[in-house]
């Protein structure tokens, strides 16, 4: 991964390269002292971790860290300052900033500090992956948790059911389902809740305009770290003339049967 120092203080810039450097010697560190440096690493594809001081002979760390976010909004930057005072953290906080230390204490926490970052945008770059995949795919995808709540919501489940992100997650996943049909499904739930994985079936759901939709859902559970089952799964493909009018319940009727 690729981490920028930004300091103009010679003397804690070789000091703090050193320390990065022994730490991390298989990711690539760029040392920046002056502004049209830094202006020049601005056009780089990426940085995952930023560390700068606040006062800066040519600028400040707010300056900074706001330009940084802009450029590349997942990356994680560090202040290690001998100056600051609580309202210049507080505002920093509000731009993303990801941790704040004092020299010269902070120069001994810098390699954790620093090791934390990483970690947090390897998980976050890993999450963004997934959620493109996710996104990609042409089965509507949405997670559900032990509550019975939606949890995430992929384009194709926007695309078949009818409801943005924003307005499903959160929201009972009973809202998809036709009222005779709750019953049976809190039972798959909680079958799926248990461990077992619900084989693709046919059944009928609710699109956002009442429509009914005949469709072929499959369920399975969702572990955390492998273990704990956290939720569930629903994988939803259209089968059939996917939607059918909320006025004609005997051709939904015979949609899901077939």
């Amino acid at each position: 991964m690729d981490l920028l120092l930004v300091e103009d203080s010679a003397t804690d810039r070789m000091v703090m390269q050193r320390r990065i450097q022994h730490a991390f010697p298989a990711d690539q560190v760029l040392i920046v002292g002056e502004g049209f440096e830094f202006n020049e690493i601005l056009r780089r594809e990426n940085i995952d971790v930023v560390i700068t001081d606040y006062w800066l002979g040519w600028g400040d760390g707010l300056s900074v860290l706001q330009r940084v976010r802009k450029r590349w909004p997942r990356c994680k930057v560090i202040f290690l300052t001998g100056n600051g005072g609580e309202e210049v953290v507080a505002e920093a906080f509000k731009y993303g900033l990801f941790y704040y230390m004092l020299k010269p204490d902070g120069f001994e926490n810098l390699v954790t500090v620093i090791q934390t970052a990483l970690e947090t945008k390897r998980h976050e770059d890993h999450c963004a992956m997934l959620t493109s995949m996710v996104n990609a795919m042409a089965e509507g995808i949405h997670g559900i948790d032990a509550a019975g709540k939606i949890t995430t919501w992929n384009a194709s489940s926007e695309r078949i059911y009818g409801y943005r992100g924003s307005e499903i997650i959160g929201e009972q996943a009973e809202v998809l389902v036709p009222a005779n049909l709750r019953v049976e499904t809190r039972r798959l739930y909680a079958r799926a809740l248990r461990g077992e994985v619900i084989a693709p079936f046919e059944t009928t759901r609710l699109r956002s305009d009442g429509a009914r939709l005949a469709l072929l859902l499959s369920i399975a559970p969702v572990r955390m770290d492998g273990r704990e089952i956290s939720g569930i799964v629903i994988v939803t493909r259209e089968a059939g003339e996917a939607r059918v009018a909320p006025h004609d319940p005997k051709a939904v009727d015979r949609a899901a049967a077939r």
